[in-house]
């Protein structure tokens, strides 16, 4: 696995200009793509605001947003890995453009039978389940295409530009639902909207040249051409290692964020829609400055590992912060302050991950990777919308927290978390 490490350092080591490649944003393909994970992330970010905004209007229980969060997250659990089976075995742009369709299709419904006022509590249950399916197949389909449609020495600038977009969908998309939310039929019109940017996202993939596929892999088992994505992934102690910090920092950050601070909005800010949008923006913002960051500095100082370690504490003590202030200013500042932490590392862990993985295990190894997050973070909110019935919002920040920076600075002491270098 050092040997491992070295070369893919040597390797990234090469800049894409030097080897005679031409820019990235002159690749059409990639502009395409660009474009259609722009539209995606957009609409997501609108559902990231209305959805939780739409169950407390509906039933104004903490503990039903923390259900439907859930029941979103049942689908990519039960179909992930069978989704990256799938992608491996055929195109991800076939399976892309199917999962982006069926979104649509859900959100479109959605929106139509609110500004009919047809919408019931029970529905969003089964909305939830539908979109958490149309998500268990675009998401291996998505981070699987990229290494598939331009040269592994284009990965990282292709990565930048990807999550920068990303971090601007995150910025705009919720001030947006906010402001939409907040007038007559504004819920509906975010839904209608979302549906727009999930058909652009449809017509949009790129055409990928076909590549050949090892023989045994089409005449495995489906379950059973999981077993060598499986075997490799334990195989790599450093990326397992990677797996269970994530794992702990999920199921510590991921309700506190999905359900409490909607909840600290509405019951201790007396804000609605459009503030917990600017909130989210915040965040977004941060993310996009961090990236800014992370890509202007050519020389890491710091070894990857370390430097996740020590955002992921310093960001346990701004979710603390939150916990103490009842003022919206001084929550902006300390979302933003969060996503810039995550910005800055995020693009040097994506594209560390991707040259990592052999290319023929990508889909599978990758819907292993997000199947573990994906597991731990309705069971967060689970938790979160249970102890909030015991405590406030502000409480399950100061919690959720402490305990994140605690076990980010323990981490910091592991030998193969060190390893981990940009």
């Amino acid at each position: 696995m050092t040997e491992m490490t070295e070369e893919l350092a040597a390797e990234t080591a090469v800049p894409a200009s030097q080897a005679g490649l031409p820019p990235i944003l002159m690749h059409r393909g990639f502009l395409l793509l660009m474009l259609g994970c722009f539209a995606a992330f957009l609409g997501e970010q609108l559902t990231t605001v209305a959805l939780p905004w739409l169950v407390l209007k509906l039933s104004n229980d903490s503990l039903a947003l923390g259900t439907v969060v859930a029941v979103m997250a049942l689908p990519k659990i039960l179909f992930l890995v069978v989704a990256g089976v799938l992608v491996d075995r055929h195109s991800p742009r076939t399976v892309l453009i199917c999962a982006s369709a069926g979104g649509m299709v859900l959100l479109a419904g959605v929106g139509v039978m609110l500004m009919y006022d047809l919408l019931a509590l029970w529905m969003m249950y089964l909305f939830a389940c539908g979109m958490g399916l149309a998500g268990a197949f675009a998401i291996p389909a998505r981070v699987a295409i990229l290494p598939r449609l331009i040269d592994p020495r284009q990965l990282q600038p292709a990565n930048a530009i990807l999550m920068g977009i990303t971090q601007v969908s995150l910025l705009g998309g919720p001030l947006l639902a906010g402001l939409l939310a907040a007038s007559t039929d504004g819920l509906g019109l975010v839904f209608l909207l979302n549906a727009c940017c999930f058909l652009i996202a449809t017509v949009t993939v790129p055409r990928l040249q076909p590549r050949a596929q090892p023989a045994p892999e089409h005449q495995a088992a489906l379950l059973a051409s999981i077993v060598p994505a499986a075997k490799w992934l334990w195989s790599d102690g450093v990326l397992r290692t990677l797996i269970g910090y994530w794992a702990v920092v999920t199921l510590l950050l991921a309700g506190p964020v999905q359900v409490g601070l909607p909840l600290w909005v509405d019951r201790q800010l007396g804000g609605g829609a459009s503030a917990f949008g600017i909130l989210i923006a915040a965040n977004g913002l941060g993310q996009l400055i961090g990236i800014v960051f992370s890509g202007l500095r050519a020389r890491k100082v710091v070894h990857l590992g370390v430097a996740v370690c020590v955002i992921d504490g310093l960001a346990g003590l701004a979710v603390f912060g939150m916990g103490f202030t009842h003022v919206l200013e001084v929550g902006l500042a300390l979302m933003l302050a969060v996503g810039v932490g995550a910005g800055y590392v995020q693009v040097g862990l994506f594209t560390w991950i991707q040259r990592r993985i052999p290319t023929e295990l990508h889909g599978r190894v990758l819907s292993i990777l997000m199947l573990v997050l994906i597991t731990i973070a309705p069971l967060s909110a689970l938790l979160a919308g249970y102890l909030i019935l015991y405590v406030t919002p502000s409480r399950l920040f100061m919690y959720g927290g402490l305990l994140l920076s605690l076990f980010a600075m323990l981490m910091l002491l592991h030998p193969k978390l060190r390893k981990l270098r940009n």
